[in-house]
């Protein structure tokens, strides 16, 4: 894998990332830009490492299964997304409730969070390096 190849793979995710946090207003289930953003870097370098390179070159960089798998993650995470997380929380508090305890779910979701980010950074890694 090539510098160019990083490069573009981060560009890429970073681009999508900013589009789907600004304009479509999703976040995934974690609510943050900076876990939306890492995922679809590291899953864009492993696609970049495995998937054969098909479609159009460009520099001598395939982008097309970098963007389908970045997209494809994207459009995961946005579906994954709760409806308005921050509204309600905001509206209880400011009614004078107390804030909601991390339920189980939310533990769970964290956990597969960097169980998720560990099994793909082994993969793009493996991926770079092996070659």
């Amino acid at each position: 894998m090539t510098f160019l190849e990083i490069l573009l793979t981060i560009l890429t995710a970073l681009l999508i990332g900013v589009l789907f946090y600004y304009v479509f207003k999703t976040t995934g289930p974690w609510g943050s830009l900076w876990t939306f953003l890492l995922i679809l870097v590291i899953a864009g370098l492993a696609s970049a490492a495995w998937i054969e390179p098909v479609g159009p070159v460009v520099y001598d960089v395939a982008w097309v299964p970098v963007l389908f798998v970045i997209l494809l993650f994207a459009l995961l995470l946005a579906a994954a997304t709760p409806l308005y997380p921050e509204r309600t929380e905001r509206a209880e508090i400011e009614a004078g409730a107390e804030p909601p305890e991390r339920e189980n779910a939310a533990v769970a979701l964290g956990m597969f969070f960097w169980i998720f980010i560990l099994f793909f950074l082994g993969i793009a890694i493996w991926g770079i390096f092996a070659y």
